[in-house]
C-alpha cells in the first residue's frame, strides 16, 4: 500500500523514529483469530451476563438481549475491519483516529481504550480468584477464597509470568494460546453438552438433591424477598441488558491493534474479526438458550435474585458453580469448572499484546520516548514496552485489590463508550475529510450503498450503539452510582493524557520536530 511518504520522502524520514517498524508479519489467520476470539472471553462473558443482568433486571431475557445486539455489534466490527484493511499498522484505532480526526484526539482515544483493556487484565485476575475459583471449589468440594494478600501475590506472579511470555515473541505467544484454546474449548464443549443432556427435570432433581435446598424453597424465598417469578418479559430491562452484550463481545475486533504482524492482512483481518464475531455470536446465543432450557427462565431468575440480592443460598449462583447440578460425571464437572478458571489465563496474553503494540505505536510517532519502540532483533518484540505494561498492570492489581478499582466499572465503561464513539466518528467522516486515504484503500473499504459509503453507514450505527451504552451507564444503577469523584477517578487517565500530549507537542516543537507532519500519513511498515 502506498502512503503519502511515497510521494513526499521528506515527511516520514525526519519524523518517525525509523523507516521500518522492525515488527514481522508472522501471525497466521488462526493466530489472529485465536487472539481476538480469546478477547471475547466467552466463559467469563457469559458468566458476567448471567450474573449482572438478572441482578438488576430480573425479568430481562439475556437471550433476546444477545439477539438484538448482534446486528449492531456487526457494524462495530465492520468499522474495525475496514480500518484494519485500509491502514494495517500496529496501534489500531490510534493510527486511524489520529490520521483522520487529529493526533490529539487519536492519542487520547487510544490511551483511554488501552487503560480500559489493561484494567480488564487486572479485573479478570480478580474474577478468576474471587468468582471462578470459588465456583471450582464448590464443584470439587473444597472451599478457598483468597484474601487480599493472597490475591495480590497470585496476580503479581501472573503479571510477571505473562510479561516474560510476551518477551519471547508473538509466535511463542500464539503457540501458548493455541494450547490453552484447545483445553478451554474442550471444557466448554463438555459444558454445553452437559447442559443439553441434563434438561430441566434433571437439573431440578440434581439441585434438590445436592444444593442443600430445593427449587420450590428458592422460588418461595425469592418471592418473599420481592421477586415475582414467571413475570412478563421486561422489555426495558432486556434492552438495557444489551450493554452487557456489547461489553462481552468487545475484543473480536482487536486485530487492528497488531495488524503490523499478521500475514495477508485483508484475508486474515476478515477471518479473524468477522469469524470471531460469528462464532462468538453463535456460542453466546446457544449457551444462553441452553442455560434457560436447562435451568428454566423463571427458576434461574429466582436463583439469581436470591443468590445475588440476599446471599441466602449458601453459594453464589454463577454459571461455573451451577455445573455441579449437571448430569455429567463428577470429574467432568470439575474439569469444566477448571476450564472456566483457565479461560482467564488463555486471554491474558492478548491484553498484554494490545497494550504493548499501542505503546509501540505512540513511540513510533514520537509521542512516547524513542526507546519504547525498540524491537528485539531476534524475538521481534518490543521488550521495553512489555516491561512498562507489566509495571502498569501490577499498579492496577494494587488498585483493584486494595483500593476497590472494580467499583469504578460503570465509569470505566463510560470511558470506553466515549472512545468508541470517537472511532465511529472517524469512520463516518473519513470518506469525506481524508478522501486520499479513502480512495487509496482496497475496494471493500470503498464500497457504497445507495451512493453512501458503507463505512459511513456502519460508523453511524456504531456511534448510536455506543451512545446508547453511554446513556444506560449514566441513567441506571446497574454498575453503581455516578458521582463526581468516581467520574474524575475513571476519567483521570484521559485527562492526564491531554496534559501529557500538550507537553510532548511543545517539547517536540522545541526540538524542531513537527508532530503534525507524521499524522498526515500512514506509518511505514
Amino acid at each position: 500500500m502506498s502512503t503519502i511518504s511515497d510521494s513526499n520522502p521528506q515527511g516520514s524520514t525526519t519524523v518517525f523514529v525509523r523507516n521500518a517498524t522492525g515488527l514481522v508479519r508472522e501471525l497466521s489467520p488462526f493466530d489472529a483469530f485465536n487472539l481476538v476470539f480469546s478477547a471475547v472471553l466467552i466463559p467469563v462473558g457469559i458468566t458476567q451476563v448471567f450474573s449482572f443482568a438478572p441482578t438488576f433486571w430480573p425479568n430481562a431475557n439475556v437471550l433476546v438481549s444477545f439477539l438484538l445486539s448482534i446486528p449492531l455489534v456487526l457494524c462495530f466490527g465492520m468499522v474495525y475491519l475496514f480500518f484494519t484493511v485500509a491502514m494495517p499498522r500496529s496501534g489500531g484505532d490510534y493510527v486511524w483516529v489520529s490520521r483522520i480526526l487529529g493526533p490529539g484526539v487519536g492519542f487520547i482515544t487510544n490511551l483511554s481504550l488501552t487503560f480500559v483493556f489493561t484494567t480488564w487484565i487486572s479485573f479478570n485476575f480478580t474474577t478468576m480468584l474471587t468468582l471462578l475459583l470459588p465456583g471450582l471449589g464448590y464443584v470439587a468440594g473444597f472451599t478457598w477464597v483468597p484474601n487480599q494478600l493472597q490475591q495480590f501475590l497470585i496476580a503479581t506472579v501472573c503479571t510477571i509470568v505473562f510479561a516474560a511470555l510476551m518477551t519471547l515473541g508473538t509466535k511463542r505467544v500464539a503457540r501458548y494460546m493455541a494450547y490453552t484454546f484447545a483445553v478451554v474449548w474442550i471444557g466448554m464443549i463438555v459444558w454445553l453438552i452437559g447442559l443439553a443432556i441434563t434438561g430441566h427435570d434433571g437439573f431440578v432433581a440434581n439441585f434438590n438433591a445436592h444444593s442443600g435446598t430445593s427449587i420450590a424453597q428458592v422460588t418461595s424465598a425469592a418471592s418473599k424477598a420481592g421477586f415475582t417469578a414467571g413475570g412478563a418479559l421486561d422489555w426495558a430491562g432486556t434492552i438495557f441488558a444489551m450493554i452487557y452484550a456489547f461489553q462481552v463481545f468487545t475484543g473480536f475486533q482487536w486485530t487492528g491493534y497488531f495488524a503490523g504482524e499478521i500475514k495477508n492482512v485483508r484475508r486474515t483481518a476478515t477471518i479473524s474479526i468477522i469469524g470471531a464475531l460469528v462464532i462468538s455470536a453463535v456460542l453466546y446465543v446457544l449457551a444462553s438458550l441452553l442455560v434457560y432450557n436447562t435451568y428454566g427462565v423463571s427458576n434461574f431468575a429466582s436463583i439469581a435474585y436470591l443468590g445475588f440480592n440476599t446471599s441466602s443460598l449458601g453459594f453464589a449462583p454463577y454459571l461455573p458453580t451451577l455445573v455441579k447440578f449437571l448430569s455429567i460425571p463428577g470429574f467432568l464437572q470439575v474439569f469444566v469448572a477448571a476450564c472456566f478458571v483457565l479461560s482467564v489465563l488463555w486471554w491474558t496474553p492478548t491484553g498484554f499484546l494490545i497494550a504493548t503494540r499501542n505503546l509501540f505505536a505512540w513511540s513510533f510517532d514520537r509521542l512516547a520516548p524513542e526507546g519504547v519502540a525498540g524491537i528485539n532483533e531476534r524475538l521481534h518484540t518490543p521488550v521495553i514496552a512489555t516491561v512498562i505494561v507489566a509495571v502498569w498492570v501490577e499498579f492496577l492489581n494494587y488498585l483493584n485489590i486494595y483500593q476497590n478499582l472494580g467499583a469504578l466499572l460503570l465509569n470505566v465503561i463510560a470511558v470506553m463508550a466515549v472512545a468508541f464513539i470517537m472511532v465511529a466518528l472517524a469512520a463516518i467522516v473519513m470518506p469525506y475529510t481524508r478522501r486520499s486515504l479513502f480512495d487509496a484503500a482496497p475496494k471493500m473499504v470503498r464500497a457504497r450503498f445507495a451512493g453512501i459509503p458503507v463505512m459511513t453507514i456502519v460508523g453511524v450505527i456504531m456511534l448510536v450503539s455506543w451512545a446508547f451504552v453511554l446513556y444506560v451507564a449514566f441513567t441506571t444503577t446497574a454498575f453503581g452510582k455516578i458521582g463526581v469523584k468516581p467520574l474524575i477517578e475513571a476519567f483521570a487517565v484521559p485527562i492526564v493524557g491531554v496534559i501529557y500530549y500538550i507537553i510532548v507537542r511543545i517539547v517536540r516543537a522545541q526540538q524542531g520536530i513537527q508532530l503534525k507532519a507524521a499524522f498526515q500519513e500512514i506509518p511505514p511498515e
